[in-house]
């Protein structure tokens, strides 16, 4: 299966609802200010945010009324406008031939999936790379479980503390390991719920500044993973965790099981953090390079 195959197959949910309502608005073969108005409901539904859909509803508006397929030209018009937002915001983690040691941090909050889609990034790294995965989620003694398992199974180093150690002096052992036994990338896996956000937060802070200190030369990304399913609640955490840990990067998980996929157009508008990878489907492969124009054409179920 092609890689545009698997953007389309599994973007059904939000390019089902975006392409038939889409269409249905233009029946009429008009754009006039009730189809307009139709489609700014249909694309708000799919939470896509009012600024996004204030632009995409422009582009929209100078489709001339003489078009013989009009419902194909807005739908070009609009996949067009979507990659134009989306495209700067492409970014590889992982680039070929760069050998140069990293120290990856995994945030967010519990359930977005990030302990699974660290596991599925090792799976797809691990064959010429020396990986130690560092389980800093102290207060969950299944998370850790977890993500041994997943250790295990990609033959990966795992280290671990005890359960309600300090997750920042977990990460300084786990950098002291990584610095003296020549790993090729540090994995770490952190905790997604405290008694509120702020110590959340304060936290997180805490372990990445530990991590800097005892190692200064190596390039550390911070990586924000967020659900899907969460539609426009994902740019809460955005602001929440982007502003005070410097992300670096955004994976997105779940979009195969939700009609709201829009709302990843409206976290590539607002902010300058770039998308790696998306999540469309439960399979380690099915953690995708995130791509502009497979997006954009995908989710108004567009040919490639």
């Amino acid at each position: 299966m092609s890689l545009f195959s698997k953007f389309k197959n599994n973007l059904q949910k939000t390019s089902n609802f975006l392409s038939s309502n889409i269409l249905n608005s233009f029946q009429s073969k008009k754009v006039d200010s009730q189809t307009l108005e139709e489609l700014e409901s249909v694309l708000i539904s799919a939470d896509i945010s009012l600024d996004v859909v204030e632009k995409l509803i422009n582009s929209v508006r100078k489709v001339k009324a003489s078009e013989q397929d009009i419902t194909n030209v807005v739908l070009e018009t609009l996949a067009k406008e979507i990659e134009v937002i989306l495209q700067p915001k492409e970014r590889e983690i992982f680039v070929e031939n760069d050998q140069t040691p990293k120290i990856l941090i995994f945030v967010g909050v519990n359930g977005s999936g990030k302990t699974t889609t660290i596991g599925k990034i090792v799976s797809q790294i691990r064959d010429e790379n020396k990986i130690l995965i560092a389980a800093c989620d102290t207060f969950r003694a299944a998370a850790i479980d977890q993500l041994k398992s997943w250790a295990d199974k990609s033959k990966s180093d795992f280290f671990s503390g005890n359960i309600n150690q300090d997750p920042a002096s977990v990460a300084f052992q786990a950098t002291e390991k990584f610095n003296k036994e020549g790993f090729d990338y540090l994995i770490i896996d952190t905790a997604g719920r405290l008694s509120n956000n702020t110590n959340l937060v304060n936290q997180l802070i805490k372990l990445k500044n530990v991590v800097s200190k005892i190692n200064d030369k190596t390039k550390i990304e911070t990586i924000l993973v967020l659900d899907g399913t969460n539609g426009s609640n994902m740019i809460k955490q955005v602001d929440i965790f982007g502003k005070e840990l410097d992300v670096t990067s955004i994976i997105i998980t779940k979009l195969d099981g939700t009609a709201k996929g829009g709302a990843l157009i409206s976290i590539a508008n607002k902010y300058e953090i770039p998308i790696s990878y998306i999540g469309l489907g439960e399979k380690p492969e099915d953690l995708i390079s995130f791509s502009a124009k497979n997006f954009s054409r995908s989710i108004l179920n567009l040919e490639a």
